[in-house]
């Protein structure tokens, strides 16, 4: 499995380079995000051509990553995609050689949801995982006719 996606200016010469495999999980850099996990490789199928003076990359993008639920807390896998990735570079002012790992990985990340919430989570009889009870010798804090806030009411200011 490969961990960089790159080309040369000359492959695109003779006419379009179609591009498509797969790209390393490690390319995201997560190890130290605790809310997000990549589940498979980033996926590409891309479609590079030369315009003119710019070169356009354009096609899909996308991997499959474990989110952690911003409702239930637990892990959920979804996919993650660019269906549109477009990118252009003047040929000019371009390498030799383009490297297109971070843009690749910058598209997926940046369609990570904000708010993630799982399909489970989003339904409506989602319920919350139940708490464990007191144990039942445990004190209760409120008695009844004693409130934290008698010994303010009883205070001549």
């Amino acid at each position: 499995m490969q961990s960089k996606l790159m080309f040369t200016q000359e492959a695109i010469e003779r006419g379009p380079l179609l591009l498509s495999g797969e790209l390393d999980p490690q390319v995201f850099e997560l190890d130290e995000a605790p809310d997000i996990r990549p589940a498979s490789p980033l996926r590409y199928e891309l479609r590079v051509e030369k315009r003119g003076q710019q070169i356009l990359v354009r096609g899909q993008v996308e991997a499959e990553m474990e989110l952690e639920c911003a409702r239930s807390g637990l892990f959920y896998s979804t996919i993650v995609e660019e269906s549109a990735f477009l990118r252009d570079y003047s040929i000019p002012d371009s390498p030799h050689e383009i490297d297109l790992t971070e843009e690749l990985r910058e598209s997926v990340l940046l369609n990570v949801p904000a708010y993630p919430v799982s399909p489970e989570a989003r339904s409506d009889d989602f319920r919350l995982p139940e708490l464990p009870s007191r144990p039942q010798d445990a004190e209760d804090p409120e008695e009844p006719g004693s409130s934290p806030w008698d010994s303010l009411d009883n205070l001549n200011l």
